[in-house]
């Protein structure tokens, strides 16, 4: 399963993006089965894509952010995935950063082995909690779009992997 792509697309930054984009968008708003079959019709570094960007493309806030870690990490359990998709593609100040995010998450809401709900507003509430949010925030849109930058980098040297040329 690959990504057909104009020509002009093969340069852009939005690359990896233009890659899984297909793939994520024919399971949005499906249920968990629908989109564990996309994912395993996958190869290891579409898988990488595909689980970075469905993490990635919820973080446009600080809330949002917050939150959809804490959902990838508690709920949905998809956190080690997009940690390995990072060490697939050798992004190991990625794997820090969210290392730190998972710690940051596990701090706040885990109480013995259980979990207590998560909120958005949690960051409204907690000022420490916020203050730490915004430093790995930060943090992790500096290296996030390193990663973006390097992820297309190797899409490029190993396109016949990820996409076709319409």
């Amino acid at each position: 399963m690959k990504a057909k792509l104009r020509p002009e697309d093969i340069y852009s930054k939005q690359l990896s993006w233009l890659c899984i984009e297909p793939m994520l968008v024919s399971v949005r708003g499906r249920d968990m089965a629908a989109k564990t079959e996309i994912y395993r019709q996958l190869h290891e570094g579409q898988q990488a894509l595909f689980l970075f960007y469905s993490y990635h493309n919820h973080t446009k806030s600080l809330a949002e952010f917050y939150w959809f870690s804490a959902y990838n990490i508690i709920e949905i359990k998809s956190w080690n995935g997009i940690k390995n998709g990072m060490r697939f593609f050798h992004l190991d100040e990625m794997v820090n950063v969210l290392e730190q995010i998972e710690s940051l998450i596990k701090d706040k809401n885990k109480v013995g082995e259980e979990w207590r709900e998560v909120l958005a507003t949690d960051l409204d509430k907690d000022p420490i909690l916020l203050q730490r949010t915004e430093m790995l925030y930060a943090a992790y849109q500096t290296v996030a779009q390193a990663a973006i930058a390097h992820m297309n980098e190797m899409i490029l040297q190993n396109q016949e992997l990820y996409l076709e040329i319409e």
